[in-house]
């Protein structure tokens, strides 16, 4: 039998087990935050850097999960020097518990941000000068990578995250160049922003 095959089937065989022993359906929500720095910054920030609020963005996590597939939707918010900067992600992808322990999960959606400052203008880049048109932001959004690794504490779920954004994958490029799958390559994964969510579980 062909290599491939078999690969296939071992991997059905360690992945459908666990599976089963995780709950069929979850839907949480919680509160989520992330550093603004880039990944390849961290390792130069200074306590008082990782401790000041003002390099994290705070939101709102929610998430639905059934079996292997999962969607969330992540909204931040954070201050700019003018004003505040509001993003929402939409992600969809494959999630795995293991043992009901422990669940690892990556997904991929449209990332888009929006900028408000101090009078209230709202504008699609922090300097204020492009106007915020919600259709043409939303064609726009790259989309955007996720990858969670989860402690699931019965009904409560810390969650730690990371976040890569693709090299240009978004509906305008599509419409005006075709698909091209170098556009789904994370761009740098070192360009990445770290978080953390806590959940709680409704279903």
């Amino acid at each position: 039998m062909n290599k491939k095959v078999w690969g296939l089937i071992l991997a059905l065989c360690l992945i459908v087990p666990v599976s089963l022993s995780a709950e069929v359906l979850d839907f949480s929500i919680g509160a989520t935050a992330q550093y603004k720095m880039t990944a390849d910054n961290v390792s130069g920030s200074s306590t008082d850097d990782l401790i000041n609020p003002e390099n994290y963005r705070f939101g709102a996590e929610a998430r639905v999960k059934f079996l292997l597939i999962e969607a969330a939707d992540t909204a931040l918010i954070g201050p700019t020097a003018n004003g505040v900067e509001v993003s929402n992600l939409m992600t969809a992808g494959l999630s795995l518990d293991l043992m009901n322990l422990v669940r690892l999960g990556v997904g991929l959606g449209p990332e888009f941000t929006m900028f408000i400052d101090d009078s209230g203008n709202v504008t699609a880049d922090e300097a204020g000068l492009e106007p915020f048109d919600f259709a043409d932001v939303f064609m726009k959004s790259n989309c955007t990578y996720k990858v969670n690794a989860d402690i699931l504490l019965g009904g409560l779920t810390l969650s730690a995250n990371y976040t890569v954004p693709s090299v240009g994958f978004n509906i305008d490029n599509i419409v005006e160049n075709g698909f091209d799958v170098n556009d789904l390559a994370p761009q740098d994964f070192e360009n990445g922003r770290f978080g953390i969510s806590v959940l709680i579980s409704l279903i």
